[in-house]
């Protein structure tokens, strides 16, 4: 009798543990947040080691990284604007700084991507703000739609 009761408490647990693993394998995964990331590093594709002093003309390298986490295919749009310390930056509204560069991408879900870009600037200046914003692709209405920004401090002299 005992074993034909432990033989069914094991059989039911069994079932239990079955069943809880073959629902979740049928549902569709679940993020519980979804967002994008979006990083400037450094020339030596870390998040350091920065230019702060610039020439003006002189080409430097940088590296853009974007990541989805979306839940789904997302395409984005990166842009590049170059301000100073009285261009306005949110994370509502979009800069009406000068756009220096466009970069485009489509990543899956869970993707990244990892470029550099080279950028000059031609005017010498003080306290110029680098700055870098994420757009992302609505199918719905088919625009893009302003994420956030992020940004870099600059100083740029003249050349000699």
């Amino acid at each position: 009798m005992i074993d034909t009761e432990v033989t069914a408490t094991v059989l039911a647990i069994i079932t239990v543990v079955a069943i809880a693993v073959g629902v979740e394998a049928l549902l569709p995964y679940r993020m519980s947040e979804q967002f994008s990331e979006l990083g400037v590093l450094g020339s030596n594709m870390k998040i350091a080691d920065y230019p702060t002093e610039l020439v003006a003309g002189e080409n430097f390298t940088l590296y853009l990284y974007v990541g989805n986490h979306e839940g789904h295919v997302t395409y984005y749009r990166i842009l590049v604007k170059l301000g100073d310390n009285t261009t306005q930056i949110s994370q509502d509204e979009p800069s009406d700084a000068e756009l220096l560069l466009t970069k485009e991408i489509i990543l899956q879900d869970g993707g990244n991507w990892t470029a550099p870009i080279t950028l000059s600037i031609d005017q010498p200046g003080l306290n110029q703000r680098l700055i870098f914003e994420l757009w992302a692709y609505n199918p719905e209405t088919h625009l893009f739609e302003y994420r956030f920004p992020c940004q870099l401090w600059l100083n740029v002299t003249a050349p000699t």
